[in-house]
């Protein structure tokens, strides 16, 4: 076969291009390395993790430090996230278009109810902490925004599980499990399919210490016109405060967050994700 020069400078420009997008997702995947368990990491171990020679990421690591994406600590020894990382993670919050819509509407349960308010959404099977409100008298309150947690111990994800098809609700635990976060923490598949039946009747879920000892919260799926679950909105307290009788209170409350929400929900990363 005779390449004609065009042909040729076309082959190695669809060669480069390649090149260009292994590379980059070669530097994501040791990024998506870090996580709240693993804030630390050497080359051996990120080797490990993702089977890849160290000789082939030394280079990429290199890039990555010299860009502020990956620190390096302990003498040269390991890695962590970098500035450029915490930099992007600011910008996202500030401009994301979900916090415009749903601070306000969090605004107004934390002032009516003296609790926690999470706002949330699900990715690959897991909650996903978008916003936080706390009472004023707090002194100490952090940012959970970007935090995941298993679906099957939280108010925000048997919320979401329970409005769910069956057969997503079995993927999600045929992937991730169900395992003891509490003593309180359901592990029993059948035992977590009767509560999210109950769930589903009920239109609001429960975490009864069962991510935190302590700690309860009533929770509610947020949807998209068109019925797809995007997240969830909870109200959590201490758990002797959370009576029954509480709990009808805030399911009203939260009935009423969420229908204003619905209006936001097409924003949301589960329904992005989706649409892509």
């Amino acid at each position: 076969m005779i390449l004609l020069k065009g042909d040729s400078a076309e082959m190695e420009s669809a060669s480069t291009v390649s090149s260009r997008v292994t590379s980059t997702a070669k530097a994501l995947r040791i990024l998506d390395c870090f996580s709240p368990a693993r804030t630390e990491l050497t080359l051996a171990q990120i080797s490990r993790l993702l089977s890849m020679p160290k000789s082939t990421l030394l280079n990429q690591i290199r890039t990555l430090e010299e860009a502020g994406y990956l620190l390096r600590i302990r003498d040269g020894q390991a890695y962590r996230l970098g500035y450029k990382v915490m930099q992007l993670s600011y910008c996202a919050q500030a401009g994301s278009p979900v916090a415009q819509y749903a601070i306000p509407v969090m605004e107004d349960l934390q002032s009516a109810t003296g609790d926690i308010i999470y706002l949330t959404s699900h990715i690959d099977g897991k909650v996903f902490y978008m916003e936080c409100v706390y009472p004023s008298r707090r002194s100490i309150s952090y940012s959970v925004s970007g935090k995941t947690l298993p679906m099957h111990c939280t108010g925000c994800g048997k919320a979401m599980l329970s409005q769910m098809p069956t057969e997503q609700v079995e993927a999600i635990i045929r992937k991730h499990g169900l395992p003891p976060i509490t003593q309180n923490t359901i592990t029993d598949h059948d035992q977590l399919m009767e509560a999210l039946a109950t769930y589903r009747r009920k239109g609001y879920a429960l975490d009864n210490e069962e991510e935190t000892m302590g700690v309860k919260c009533v929770a509610m799926a947020i949807r998209t016109g068109r019925g797809d679950v995007a997240g969830a909105i909870s109200i959590s307290g201490p758990a002797i405060s959370i009576t029954p009788e509480v709990v009808d209170q805030y399911s009203d409350l939260l009935a009423r967050a969420c229908n204003t929400l619905t209006q936001c929900a097409h924003l949301f990363p589960a329904i992005q994700l989706a649409s892509n």
